[in-house]
């Protein structure tokens, strides 16, 4: 009997201690992958305080608010505090069909992420970024059997694909590294003036 318990006692350690060491490698799977998600986050945004403004979803402006946070940058509720205004000109997430299978029933999707931009000065309102946008797409197979797991799977996907829109947004802010200023703007109209050379020459004078 004590041999019987000895080695039932011995067995419960030794699976206690394997517990206790897949829980310490989850959480530290789990903090590990949470500090490279903040290194991916992690850019050199050279201004401190940014007002958001323009159309965009809830998870959008939830998802810029936390990497600004990861940066250091403040978002500001005015924008007279602001350094930089950055504007989501649009927002849009849809799916479009990839393909169909030979009795014409949809085999496949593709989802579609996009935003639409651009950053000013709040000060002068000279744009710091013009107009741009950052365009994703995956491509997911489709089952008519199993609607319910493809709608979860769509969800997952443009969650991730937000979150990688974002961190191309951080990076698109943090080249820029100077504020326009109004003498930035003369120089560049001056550096575009069309040119007088094609002028007709003034007539001679008749006088002698």
């Amino acid at each position: 009997m004590k041999k019987t318990i000895t080695t039932h006692s011995a067995s419960r350690r030794s699976w206690l201690g394997g517990g206790l060491s897949l829980i310490v490698l989850a959480t530290t799977a789990s903090v590990m992958a949470g500090c490279a998600w903040r290194m991916r986050g992690k850019v050199d945004l050279p201004y401190k305080s940014l007002f958001l403004t323009g159309t965009l979803t809830p998870e959008l402006r939830d998802e810029i608010e936390m990497l600004l946070r990861v940066n250091n940058v403040e978002l500001v509720k005015t924008i007279k505090d602001a350094e930089l205004v950055l504007e989501i000109i649009s927002e849009q997430n849809a799916r479009q069909v990839l393909s169909y299978n030979t009795s014409g029933q949809i085999t496949a999707y593709r989802i579609i992420s996009r935003i639409v931009f651009r950053a000013f000065d709040p000060v002068n309102g000279l744009e710091a970024m013009p107009e741009s946008d950052i365009f994703l797409t995956r491509d997911i197979d489709f089952n008519q059997s199993n609607i319910q797991a493809f709608d979860q799977q769509v969800a997952e996907f443009v969650k991730a694909m937000r979150s990688d829109i974002v961190s191309q947004l951080m990076r698109r802010l943090a080249s820029i590294k100077k504020l326009p200023t109004e003498a930035d703007l003369l120089k560049k109209n001056s550096s575009v003036a069309p040119s007088n050379s094609s002028a007709k020459p003034a007539a001679p004078d008749s006088k002698k």
